[in-house]
């Protein structure tokens, strides 16, 4: 087949030389075209469920929502792993986790048809809204509003009805999420002793406010049913009847009479007036209170493309929004992209340009150089052009991948041309007579053989990458594919446009008669250096293997402390956590003064901020936890910038503050709840239950051969002003708890009374009690509570108003509220361990609905490590089975495959050196690329070893010497080569979009010169001691038959008529 390929090729060599200028005219304007991202997507298929439910409590909204939301019509869903809620105050978010492979539009059909039944849900909240997927990392632009003319509220009125649906209008954009936002309200604002002043009950004020509008959300009112206006039909036409409300401000509402109370106007008993609601959230521009719009990404957007499409859309609504400055710089991940994308191009140039460089130089040859150089150049544009075929949006771990396969492309190119070029100048020399074309068909097929083995060998290292799982597997399996495609192009070239440039261009009487002065050079470094092997192979021998165990030794010290690397993201986010208990002032106090410090840091450009949560946004906290966008200068000095915000945050202990990079934290979120702890999960109704049985089970865990440091995840609590009517009280003034619940969540937290439509706009109306009836306990305990019969009784006569612990989240996990007990497993089997726990819990008495279980997870992710370990073995098997294959000997193969850790010894070191033994994604990357070129390098130098005692000459120190000084010069080249190439990624620093190229750079420098040293030494001297050795050919006979002779067999056949020619 390869023989095949290799002659069509040569045959359609005008046709292979016309490709390989399409390919390159292609990649030169195409490619530079596909869309880039930092990281692939990572997470998990899922839907989220969110219902908004202001003034609840956690505990309120998971009784009243959450529960029967998730039981009563999630649970069940197909293709549903998990179930996850969480209720906190005003807020309650259901998550279904989806197999993944699941289809996501296929993941939310099935969920949305279970919200069918959401009527059936107390009218306590919103109705319940799925959240639009976004990606992995979905912010991708914050966009703040502040206006020097326009009040907060107005702003939010332009944010939610002209520029959120603008925006929400692209493609690729999923949601926009407004923080801060201050909803324009009529408000109705009670106080109780003013309507007991006036006779008038609060019943009658929401009756009078609701009945006055259009329309009322509460079924107990005349205006829950507004009607239709109708039409009327005349003689000549129909005429429709339209009604046009009166109320449109808050002084036209004041005017209204009081229902019950004719001689009294609304304004008379009750303060009307233009104002927002409660705040869950907020927002801070410069430090003061503004609006910040956090546009997501839908998984399959482009994140470049989004934020461009977003510009261009907030600047042709600049015109119609005079007076609101617009900053989309505050949060934009596309900026560091520009850079990354700018840094690694600009330094893959260089490279490219260098490698050119050398290969011209080495070859003193311009066909020669120009041949190599192309087919570098061509596989690496046909792997990307796969990649552009199949619309793969690329990212750092896919560039990673073929930067690694670079390897391959450079020894390919320079290998084949190499041997071809050298045997054509022998059969100058020896005045063969073959021809031009059978010189470099056997040229070709000779170098092929050893270097598909080592391709195949290539292949099966990346066997294990394709297979892990998890977020792990989401950033490995792109490497590993990426990869691989590299390794299938450079063949694919290789087999095709190579021999047919070389037959174009690499004529008779077109090569210098000898090497070029620098692979002389080359070949002279060998014979100084390296030639001693052959001679003394045993020194050789001990030599490999003492760098062999140096490397296995270094390689066992290297540690990993991250799985990806930390970008130069010029967006850092700090995260601050106050108590449970803080309050809005608090935390905005806080907030501003730590932004007013930030903002004063060399080298910082924009400072914004936002606490607690927005309406349908990807957060779900309370008021005391915020966040710190701090937009880092692209010029400036991104590490001292970096460590100084650290230094800056680091003076608020109490908030536990953290700096991260937006995928950083992405990733984080992501793999919480995913590491290497074993988990015993609680589950019941009462949280104090729940708590007393997981501390048992932390007792019993802690007498658990095996298990270290056993400890209980306590839920968080925030005190909580809890109001318990004691019935008997409340029956003496004819009130039911209904009565009082109703009033008292009136004049607290307020109820929507109605809806005012203004020019395609939808306003709520509000009944709330005045700020002096609702600021302090005191003030809540005295409320007046209206009597059916008439008069009034204050709240604290008919209940108890008191300050209570209460659960700040409440987490729930299958349906069930859930404690985790989390400890680690050292020094005994997991399964042994499970055994003794699952007894354990055997032993404990829990009460009716509440349970215990050890989390499946831990197994699971054990036994998928255990499954690409298998993978690993078995590839490893397979390397050393084809290395067996190839070779011929056991012994030879033995030997090579227990030695080849030798080659990595000098990446160990590197990474040693420039990284103190942490060993980041890219260097572990690099380590593969390393192994590559080790391989390939080896099997070449066997294949000529066989080859020259193939042609007569003797085994022995001479026949290795003699081949490897002949091979020694493309061995060199592409090791000088390479390392070019390398250099320019490795010497550029750790800037953005290095990341992982630079640590990748400098483990494969150091690599290429242990790997050269396996090579031109270790390889010859372990031929000499091993490789005499080797399996016999099985004797069958077999007769070789030349074309001549099948054609006159065949003609003699049809002669006899007893093969019909072909049609």
């Amino acid at each position: 087949m390869m023989r095949w390929i290799v002659g069509s090729s040569m045959k359609l060599r005008l046709v292979m030389a016309a490709a390989a200028v399409l390919l390159m005219v292609f990649g030169f304007t195409q490619l530079r075209k596909m869309p880039v991202d930092a990281l692939p997507e990572f997470s998990r298929p899922y839907v989220e469920i969110q219902a908004e439910a202001l003034g609840l409590s956690a505990q309120e909204v998971e009784a009243m929502i959450t529960t029967p939301f998730e039981a009563d019509m999630m649970n069940g869903t197909p293709w549903a792993e998990e179930i996850r809620s969480v209720s906190i105050p005003g807020l309650s978010s259901v998550t279904l986790i989806f197999e993944r492979g699941t289809d996501i539009m296929k993941a939310r059909q099935v969920a949305q048809e279970r919200m069918t039944e959401i009527f059936a849900l107390p009218q306590v909240s919103k109705p319940p809204s799925m959240i639009n997927p976004v990606a992995s990392t979905g912010r991708c632009m914050e966009i703040g509003l502040t206006s020097s003319k326009h009040s907060l509220i107005d702003l939010s009125v332009l944010a939610r009805w002209t520029i959120v649906p603008r925006l929400m209008g692209l493609s690729g954009v999923a949601n926009v999420s407004i923080w801060g936002e201050r909803e324009r309200q009529l408000q109705v604002q009670v106080d109780p002793e003013k309507l007991r002043a006036e006779g008038v009950s609060l019943m009658q004020v929401i009756t009078t406010a609701g009945n006055s509008l259009w329309a009322s959300p509460l079924t107990f009112l005349e205006a829950s049913t507004p009607g239709t206006g109708g039409w009327i039909d005349t003689p000549n036409q129909r005429l429709g009847v339209r009604h046009i409300l009166p109320i449109q401000t808050a002084d036209d509402l004041a005017k209204v009479p009081v229902e019950g109370s004719p001689s009294k106007r609304l304004g008379d008993i009750a303060t009307v007036m233009e104002d927002h609601q409660p705040l869950i959230g907020d927002a801070f521009v410069n430090d003061a209170a503004s609006l910040i719009l956090v546009v997501e990404k839908f998984p399959w957007a482009n994140t470049k493309q989004v934020t461009q499409d977003v510009e261009k859309a907030l600047a042709a609504l600049r015109h119609g929004l005079a007076g609101v400055e617009m900053d989309p710089t505050l949060f934009r991940p596309a900026t560091f992209l520009d850079v990354a994308v700018n840094n690694l191009s600009s330094t893959l140039l260089i490279s490219t340009i260098l490698m050119i460089l050398a290969l011209f130089a080495f070859f003193f040859n311009w066909r020669t150089a120009l041949i190599s150089s192309v087919s570098v150049l061509v596989s690496a544009i046909v792997a990307g052009g796969v990649l552009y075929l199949r619309g793969v949006e690329v990212n750092m771990m896919i560039i990673a991948g073929l930067i690694i396969g670079l390897v391959a492309l450079v020894d390919d190119a320079i290998v084949g041309v190499e041997n071809i070029v050298r045997r054509l100048r022998q059969s100058r020399e020896e005045r063969s007579g073959k021809s031009t074309s059978n010189i470099i068909y056997e040229a070709v097929t000779e170098v092929r053989s050893p270097l598909l083995y080592a391709t195949a060998i290539m292949l099966l290292t990346a066997v294990p990458l394709m297979l892990l799982e998890g977020v792990s597997g989401a950033f490995w399996q792109p490497v590993a594919n990426s990869y691989v495609l590299a390794l299938l192009s450079s063949l694919a070239v290789a087999l095709t446009i190579t021999p047919a440039l070389s037959l174009l261009l690499l004529r008779k009487g077109s090569l210098p008669a000898g090497d070029s002065p620098a692979m002389g050079v080359l070949r002279g470094l060998y014979n100084g250096l390296f030639g001693w092997a052959a001679r003394a192979p045993r020194p050789a021998f001990v030599t490999a293997c003492a760098l062999a165990v140096v490397g296995l030794l270094s390689l066992a010290f290297l540690r990993q402390e991250s799985l990806l690397p930390a970008f130069k993201e010029t967006d850092l986010v700090v995260r601050m956590a106050g108590s449970p208990a803080t309050s809005h002032p608090a935390m905005t106090r806080i907030t501003n003064l730590a932004s007013h410090e930030l903002r004063s840091v060399p080298g910082v450009r924009n400072v914004s901020s936002h606490i607690g949560r927005a309406i349908m946004s990807d957060k779900r906290t309370n008021v005391n936890d915020s966040e710190i966008l701090v937009s880092i200068d692209p010029a400036a000095d991104y590490d001292a910038t970096a460590a100084r915000v650290q230094e800056v945050v680091s003076g608020y202990p109490g908030l536990s503050p953290e700096v991260l990079t937006y995928s950083e934290l992405k990733v984080r979120e992501e793999l919480s709840g995913t590491g290497e702890n074993l988990i015993v999960r609680v589950y019941g109704e009462n949280t104090d239950m729940i708590i007393k049985k997981a501390e048992e089970v932390q007792s019993m865990l802690a007498k658990v051969g095996g298990i270290v440091n056993p400890y209980v995840q306590y839920p968080a609590e925030m005190p909580t002003l809890e109001i318990e009517v004691d019935i008997e009280r409340a029956k003496n003034y004819g009130l039911k708890p209904g009565d009082v619940r109703r009033a008292a969540t009136s004049l607290v937290s307020g109820i929507v009374v109605g809806s005012l439509f203004e020019n395609q706009k939808v306003f709520d109306v509000v009944v709330w009690g005045a700020p002096s009836v609702r600021h302090s306990v005191e003030s809540v305990s005295n409320l007046l509570i209206d009597r059916p019969e008439g008069g009034h009784v204050r709240l604290q006569d008919v209940a108890q108003v008191r300050i209570m612990p209460g659960e700040a989240e409440i987490h729930r996990d299958a349906v069930a509220r859930r404690v985790d007990v989390i400890a680690d497993v050292r020094g005994r089997d997991l399964a042994a361990v499970a055994a003794d726990i699952e007894k354990g819990i055997d032993q404990i008495d829990f009460p009716l609905e509440y349970r215990a279980e050890l989390l499946g997870q831990y197994a699971e992710r054990l036994a998928a490590q255990n499954r690409v370990m298998a993978f690993a073995i078995a590839a490893a098997i397979g390397i050393f089975l084809l290395l067996q294959v190839f070779f011929q000997s056991w012994r030879l193969a033995t030997v090579v495959f227990v030695t080849l850790p030798m080659a990595l010894a000098g990446s160990a070191l590197a990474a040693w050196l420039t990284a103190g033994g942490d060993v980041s994604f890219g260097a572990i990357v690099g380590f593969f690329a390393v192994f590559g070129i080790t391989v390939r390098n080896s099997m070449t130098l066997v294949s000529r070893y066989r080859r020259l005692e193939r042609e007569g000459e003797q085994f022995g120190a001479e026949l290795v010497q003699h081949a490897t000084r002949e091979h020694a010069g493309p061995i060199l080249l592409t090791a000088v080569a390479l390392a070019l190439v390398f250099l320019p990624l490795a010497f550029a620093g750790n800037i953005a979009g290095l990341e992982i190229a630079q640590p990748l750079a400098v483990v494969v420098i150091g690599g290429l010169i242990t790997s050269t040293l396996y090579s031109l030494v270790g390889v010859p001297a372990m031929y000499l001691l091993f490789g005499a050795k080797r399996e016999s050919d099985l004797d069958l006979p077999i007769t070789v038959v030349t074309e001549e002779e099948m054609r006159e067999a065949m003609e003699r056949m049809r002669e006899s008529g007893k093969v019909e020619p072909a049609m």
